[in-house]
């Protein structure tokens, strides 16, 4: 008759890889409170005179002008 042990040990191995894998470091040290309407993460960085031109640009291309 086979143990169960060998069986157990890996699918113990196997949830505990796979909790490890999870913690993704690009996760870590991220925003966990919230407040409602309030935009609490880091400032955009402002976009150069050339990226808002392109982007008038691009927007006068879509709109057919």
């Amino acid at each position: 008759m086979h143990s169960k042990t060998p069986v157990l040990t890996f699918a113990a191995l196997l949830v505990a890889g796979m909790a490890l894998a999870a913690c993704d470091q690009d996760e870590q040290g991220r925003l966990l409170s919230y407040e409602k309407g309030t935009y609490l993460g880091e400032p955009d960085t402002p976009l150069t005179e050339e990226q808002v031109n392109e982007l008038r640009h691009r927007a006068m291309q879509q709109a057919g002008s």
